[in-house]
């Protein structure tokens, strides 16, 4: 099973009038997209993760989803601004679910921003049908492959950075309860478990953890900064 990591651009705005809308805003920021589902009436689901000021992400959705046939909800859980919407799908949208569709691709969700108008996302399937359904795509969509190669789950994926030395001394540390509240293990119990010196256990278990909080965290500081920016 194949996957590819690719980066999407388009001038027409992926998710239709709303999402152009939050494009021309500074009050708010698209973070991800959890899921698009097509349903038999031929409307879609999406539920968009988003940043910034909530009454703002409402007056956007009721002057956007103004149609008899949309409806939509907001709401904040564990801190995360999520919104659901069932509404008629872009021209543009309707046809890249039809592409995957045809080549029975699967999407890794989410799909995440890094800027409002360019995503990345991640595809699943046969390699020669992903790269077909990546020939299919709109003319106007502009396509940067960014890697291909066997599938990982989302935990390799986070970890992939690590050299085999750091991920063994974090799994290490993990395993002896280093990082329980209160400490299982310090550097010294970690180093006779390892035979190795305390320093070499504190050099690499900092550069382990840097290269995981930089991969689970690197979307939201990008929309964090961005905002900030804007006010």
């Amino acid at each position: 099973m194949r996957s590819v990591d690719i980066h999407l651009t388009t001038a027409r705005g992926w998710f239709g009038p709303f999402h152009r809308g939050v494009v021309e805003s500074a009050a708010v920021r698209l973070r991800a997209v959890h899921e698009i589902r097509l349903l038999n009436d031929g409307t879609t689901v999406m539920l968009y993760e988003y940043a910034g000021d909530e009454a703002a992400a409402r007056r956007l959705a009721a002057e956007y989803f103004d149609s008899e046939q949309a409806n939509w909800q907001t709401a904040t859980i564990d801190g995360t601004q999520l919104m659901y919407a069932n509404a008629r799908p872009s021209t543009l949208v309707a046809g890249i679910l039809s592409v995957l569709d045809e080549w029975r691709i699967a999407v890794d969700w989410p799909i995440t921003f890094s800027t409002d108008e360019r995503l990345k996302a991640t595809l699943v399937g046969d390699h020669e049908a992903i790269r077909e359904a990546l020939r299919s795509v709109p003319d106007d969509v502009n396509v940067q492959v960014n890697r291909t190669g066997e599938y990982r789950s989302e935990r390799d994926a986070i970890l992939t950075d690590l050299t085999p030395r750091e991920r063994e001394i974090l799994e290490t540390a993990v395993a002896l309860g280093y990082y329980r509240n209160p400490r299982g293990a310090n550097y010294t119990d970690l180093a006779a478990a390892l035979d190795c010196s305390t320093g070499t256990v504190g050099e690499h278990l900092r550069n382990a953890e840097t290269k995981v909080m930089a991969a689970l965290f690197d979307s939201h500081d990008t929309d964090r900064s961005r905002l900030a920016e804007a006010d």
